[in-house]
C-alpha cells in the first residue's frame, strides 16, 4: 500500500487522532502553565517553597516520560486521566523555572515607584511584574508546549489514542507508513506551536519597548 493509499483509506482516523493528540496536548499544557506559574511566583516570593518544590519538580522532570506513565497506571487507571497527569507534570518546569526568572529580573525602581504610588502588592503583580515578565514566561510555555507535544506520541503505550497510536502500530507491524505518518504529522504541530508562541514571545516583549 502506497502513502497516498493509506492517507485515503484512514483518513477519518487519522484526523480524529489528531484532534485527540490536540485535546491532550490543550488541557495538559493549560495545567501545567496554571501550576507551573502559580509555582514560579511563589519561589520567587518565599525561599522556603523554593526550597521544597524545585528539588521535588527537578526530580519529576529527570524521570523518563515512558517510568512516569507506567507508575500512573495503578494509581490513576490505564486511558485519558493517566496519560494527562504526568505528561502535565512534565510540562511543569520550563514555565516555573521562566516564570521565578522573570519576576526575579523585574526592574526593582519600577516596582519602588508602584509601591509608593500605594499600589497593595497583588496589584504590582498582576499589572507590573507579571507583564515585566511575560516574554520570558511565553518562551517556557514554548518550550514546554514543543516537549509536550513530541511526548505525547508515548500515551499509545497505556491505550490512549494519539498520534502515537500510528508510531506504534507502524512498530508492531512493521510498517513505516503509518510510522512516517505519525511522526510528520507531530513534527508538524511542534513547528506550528512554536511559530505561534514565538510571535507571542514577540508581541509581549514589543509591549515593554
Amino acid at each position: 500500500m502506497s502513502l497516498m493509499d493509506y492517507i485515503s483509506l484512514y483518513r477519518d482516523n487519522i484526523i480524529d487522532l489528531i484532534w485527540q493528540h490536540l485535546l491532550l496536548f490543550s488541557l495538559s499544557l493549560l495545567g501545567a502553565t496554571v501550576l507551573g506559574i502559580g509555582l514560579g511566583i511563589a519561589v520567587a516570593r518565599l525561599r522556603i517553597v523554593a526550597s521544597v518544590i524545585v528539588p521535588i519538580v527537578n526530580l519529576l522532570q529527570a524521570c523518563p516520560e515512558i517510568v512516569l506513565l507506567a507508575v500512573s497506571i495503578p494509581l490513576l487507571g490505564i486511558g485519558f486521566q493517566g496519560a494527562l497527569i504526568p505528561l502535565f507534570v512534565k510540562g511543569v518546569l520550563p514555565i516555573l523555572r521562566n516564570t521565578a526568572s522573570g519576576l526575579a529580573n523585574v526592574d526593582e525602581r519600577t516596582v519602588e515607584a508602584a509601591r509608593g504610588l500605594g499600589f497593595p502588592p497583588l496589584q504590582i503583580l498582576f499589572r507590573i511584574e507579571l507583564p515585566s515578565a511575560m516574554p520570558v514566561i511565553i518562551s517556557g510555555i514554548r518550550v514546554s508546549a514543543v516537549m509536550l507535544i513530541s511526548v505525547l506520541t508515548l500515551t499509545a503505550y497505556i491505550g490512549v489514542d494519539s498520534l502515537g497510536t500510528l508510531i506504534v502500530q507502524g512498530i508492531a507491524r512493521m510498517d513505516p507508513i503509518p510510522l512516517i505518518i505519525g511522526s510528520i504529522l507531530t513534527a508538524i504541530l511542534a513547528l506550528i506551536v512554536n511559530y505561534l508562541l514565538v510571535g507571542a514571545e514577540r508581541v509581549a516583549a514589543d509591549r515593554l519597548t
